[in-house]
């Protein structure tokens, strides 16, 4: 691979479309192996965060594969030629988003063990009430998202644990406002995300806690997923390609 010093404005975007000349000129080639993030960051002159960043925005979109104890390689099923054809602000949204997911499954899976618990007849019939709502604007995605943000504020709120509670508003504010970056585009299918989020009441109505961690598990995954599909179309959406040449 070839390198260069790069400007530190928009430093994870440019240590992308550093990475991305790589690819289009063949001196990166699918399957090969990346340096370290210490090596990247000292080729790019930026700080390890930036390149992590960049590496994970580009995992998201299926150029790149992170592989835990081995290290990054490029996927093999990429062209050597490639160009970008994709937003990089929006894959860095992305790229935010599944994080706050992964964030999301630590803390929601175990939470809905704990509501299967203790979850009171009130919770229960306010939980299925906003169930209720989601399934009335399954066709409209932005209607659907409050509600769909309400489920996991009630859920944690079934737990008893006011922290929990805390945490989950918070985080799912943060993850439906960046959901805003993506409007008019559906990032999930919302008729399986009422299947999944049927399945959970039922679970905690059972007192099922581990079979409701499952299920919350592919409730959330259901955003990774959409997301991951959608990126590689987004500049499609009316807006002017964006072209990643030569090196950095």
């Amino acid at each position: 691979m070839n390198y260069r010093n790069i400007q530190r404005s928009s430093a994870s975007e440019q240590v992308m479309k550093a990475i991305l000349g790589n690819i289009k000129e063949g001196t990166l080639k699918p399957g090969e192996k990346l340096p370290t993030e210490r090596k990247l960051a000292k080729m790019f002159g930026v700080g390890r965060s930036t390149v992590r960043e960049a590496v994970s925005a580009l995992a998201v979109v299926g150029y790149l594969e992170v592989i835990q104890g081995s290290g990054t390689f490029l996927k093999m099923d990429v062209k050597s030629g490639e160009s970008a054809t994709f937003d990089f602000s929006d894959i860095q949204v992305a790229a935010n988003i599944i994080d706050l997911v992964e964030v999301r499954e630590i803390l929601e899976c175990n939470a809905v063990k704990l509501a299967a618990r203790r979850a009171e007849p009130e919770d229960l019939e306010r939980i299925e009430g906003i169930v209720t709502q989601m399934k009335k604007t399954v066709a409209d995605f932005n209607a659907f998202t409050p509600h769909d943000c309400d489920f996991h504020i009630a859920l944690a709120q079934a737990t008893g644990n006011a922290t929990i509670l805390e945490m989950m508003k918070g985080i799912v504010k943060k993850i439906h406002n960046s959901y805003g970056n993506f409007k008019s585009r559906s990032l999930f299918q919302t008729e399986t995300a009422v299947f999944t989020a049927e399945k959970i009441v039922a679970c905690i109505k059972n007192g099922d806690g581990e079979e409701a961690s499952r299920q919350m598990y592919n409730h959330l995954r259901l955003v990774t997923t959409g997301l991951k599909q959608m990126i590689p179309q987004v500049r499609k959406q009316g807006k002017a390609p964006m072209t990643v040449q030569g090196h950095l």
